[in-house]
């Protein structure tokens, strides 16, 4: 994010996915937090400025090292199931802050040690007790297996040549002929979900589906003779890598 974008966030005070922090909280404060955006929309924890000002803190290089180890630490140790997020260090009028954003989780609800679940309620937080809320939330979550979230990824991992020539034999025109962006196309077709390739998209249009998922490799092996007893075999030399229409 720009200082300028940064500016205009501060400015425009705590919100239902904003949250300031001067300096790190209690890890089950801060947990709680995550746990809260997760539920909701996603959103974003500035490090740094104040919470009822606005005013900035610049961060120290040791506390901005210590910010970003803690937040790791915490949403995969103190967040059930674990969450993934991004940060980032910006300098705002010559002061560091540090930027944490996560998005909405795909594995609602999530809980902490003691299986308390938070949601956002404006720019607070509030716990889940409520039966119907708690169905809600895991009624939420339910997305076909291919349409999960590939953390790690982005645009740059789909070959726009193999999506294109999908699109246009499924279709007849190309997604520019039907007036989409090649983002709302991917959208459209499940390619891709808060910017990261789902795993069809992954499968049938990824550039390197291998190294982003080895589980995917296909290796052979030839047993010589036919004896249902023989230990004697031979590999193909190389593993089969490359997408499902490539593999077929």
């Amino acid at each position: 994010m720009t200082e300028q974008e940064i500016k205009e966030i501060i400015k425009s005070g705590e919100s239902s996915k904003v949250q300031f922090k001067e300096r790190l909280p209690h890890p089950d404060s801060l947990a709680h937090e995550m746990i809260a955006f997760s539920n909701s929309h996603g959103g974003k924890i500035i490090f740094g400025v104040n919470d009822k000002t606005g005013e900035l803190n610049g961060l120290s290089f040791g506390e901005i090292q210590q910010i970003n180890q803690q937040v790791v630490n915490i949403a995969s140790q103190k967040v059930y199931p674990p969450v993934y997020l991004e940060t980032e260090t910006v300098s705002v009028k010559g002061n560091q802050i540090v930027i944490v954003s996560m998005e909405e989780g795909i594995s609602k609800p999530y809980k902490d040690s003691n299986g308390t679940i938070y949601v956002k309620n404006g720019s607070d937080k509030r716990k889940v007790t409520s039966n119907d809320e708690i169905a809600r939330l895991l009624g939420s979550r339910n997305l076909l297996a291919d349409e999960t979230e590939i953390f790690n990824t982005s645009l740059k991992d789909i070959d726009i040549r193999l999506f294109s020539e999908y699109f246009k034999s499924e279709f007849g025109q190309s997604f520019e002929e039907k007036k989409l962006t090649l983002e709302e196309a991917l959208k459209a077709k499940k390619v891709i979900r808060n910017n990261h390739l789902t795993l069809a998209g992954l499968l049938f249009f990824g550039n390197d589906v291998q190294n982003i998922r080895p589980q995917f490799t296909i290796k052979a092996a030839m047993f010589v003779g036919n004896d249902i007893g023989g230990n004697s075999y031979k590999s193909k030399p190389e593993d089969l890598r490359g997408t499902i229409p490539e593999l077929n």
